[in-house]
């Protein structure tokens, strides 16, 4: 005797970007990642070799000098400020937000919660 029994269908994969979406990607990244690899690189490069690459020496002077300078110590400061006030801002407004998205049915709700 025959078994008609159907084996269960797996649940359906994700589907994945087409290889192009990927490269595009992994392109944009690169593109706005690699200037500050090299401004990275060369915070620690010696002063005889400032314009050479790859950087020849390793030092830490200039970020005892940038670290020294009170203007440069007051812009830190007021970047930290303004990060936690901007922070703050948004958990409130992100909090209210999604309590707004839950109680509520209209239309478009779907699509901005996926973003």
């Amino acid at each position: 005797m025959r078994s008609d029994s159907k084996k269960p269908k797996p649940e359906k994969q994700a589907e994945q970007a087409s290889l192009g979406l990927r490269i595009a990607a992994w392109g944009g990244l690169v593109f706005l990642h690699f200037p500050i690899l090299i401004i990275f690189l060369y915070a620690f490069n010696t002063e005889d070799a400032a314009f050479s690459f790859p950087p020849k020496g390793f030092t830490l002077k200039w970020i005892g000098v940038a670290f020294s300078r009170p203007d440069v110590l007051e812009a830190i400061k007021l970047s930290l400020q303004i990060a936690a006030v901007a922070t703050l801002i948004a958990l409130v407004l992100g909090t209210l937000a999604s309590a707004a998205l839950y109680r509520r049915d209209f239309f478009g709700k779907q699509g901005i919660s996926l973003m």
